[in-house]
């Protein structure tokens, strides 16, 4: 069977607030194989960006263990994590914070190039442009004379130029109008056939994670709640707050009404979590169960959710 590219087990992460204690990622676990999509859905502040920063080692984790190409890189130095750099690449969320403003394009898709001594002449410049649909006019512009999508275009470029094995896509598309939404989930396809990279792709937009990934995470107050292929979570969700999720996309058919799902009070504060499903105080169907840590179920094969309410059922054996 073929090894994950990326393994997180355990996973923590906690901030410092003053007195208080953040905390943001909260015993996560899971696997990507190579040349797999897998979304992270989750309303802000569920720990997504958070997780995905410590995976590339933008943050040091609190806990837990993060194994990329076989190689445990949790506590590994900027200098230890250099070579790992070429194949685990991220495309940021802002543009306008992740590109040098005072670096031309040439320049920010050279410099990558020239950290891992790779070659780094015209021609594997342009190629890397040619990729993202765009052309060598480009290559003399800064950030600032570039267009919402030109810039996470040359962002993915950037990302892809290494030809890394995983990219994190931190919300992609999340800037872009419909039309340049859909050019951009349209190249990330063919980018991963081509080079057969691996996603982990953090989104807002269920239809979006339904259009380009093989399986979705979801995530409440740092903790994945649910998880599988994408068209079983979606089409048979189990747990509530996925449930509450799915049933917020908007329908392009206005003849069609969907029962929303509306969760009671407001999401509670990471800073003290309490034992038990974290949805327990806005949750509809919430009993003494939910009170205490909940396992995973086993849905089907492949999609699991921490919910009471996946609970097989009990099968009395007739005597």
């Amino acid at each position: 069977m073929t090894e994950p590219i990326l393994r997180v087990e355990h996973l923590v992460k906690h901030f410092r607030e003053g007195r208080h204690t953040i905390h943001a990622v909260n015993d996560v676990s899971f696997e990507v194989y190579p040349g797999e999509a897998v979304a992270v859905v989750g309303e802000s502040g569920s720990g997504k960006s958070t997780m995905a920063r410590c995976i590339i080692r933008l943050e040091r984790p609190t806990a837990g263990r993060i194994v990329f190409n076989g190689e445990d890189i949790t506590h590994h130095s900027a200098r230890q994590m250099r070579p790992a750099r070429r194949m685990l690449q991220m495309v940021f969320q802002d543009t306008h914070e992740s590109l040098n403003p005072l670096f031309s394009v040439r320049r920010i898709l050279r410099e990558p190039l020239i950290l891992h001594g790779l070659n780094h002449d015209k021609t594997q410049i342009l190629g890397a442009l040619e990729k993202v649909k765009l052309d060598q006019n480009h290559l003399g512009r800064r950030p600032h004379q570039l267009s919402g999508g030109q810039k996470q275009r040359v962002g993915m470029a950037r990302a892809m130029i290494t030809r890394p094995q995983f990219v994190v896509l931190d919300e992609p598309t999340a800037s872009l109008d419909m039309s340049l939404r859909l050019q951009t989930l349209n190249l990330l396809r063919e980018l991963q056939r081509e080079l057969n990279m691996a996603y982990l792709f953090i989104s807002h937009d269920l239809s979006t994670v339904r259009h380009l990934c093989d399986r979705v995470l979801v995530m409440y107050l740092g903790r994945i709640v649910e998880a599988g292929r994408v068209e079983d979570v979606f089409d048979h969700p189990r747990h509530v707050y996925t449930q509450a999720l799915l049933s917020a996309i908007p329908i392009p058919d206005p003849t069609i009404q969907r029962q929303r799902l509306l969760l009671s009070g407001e999401t509670p504060s990471t800073r003290q979590l309490k034992p038990g499903c974290g949805l327990q105080d806005r949750c509809p169907h919430v009993s003494a169960e939910c009170r205490v840590p909940i396992p995973f179920y086993k849905v089907s094969d492949g999609h699991v959710a921490a919910c009471r309410l996946a609970k097989p059922p009990i099968i009395e054996e007739k005597l």
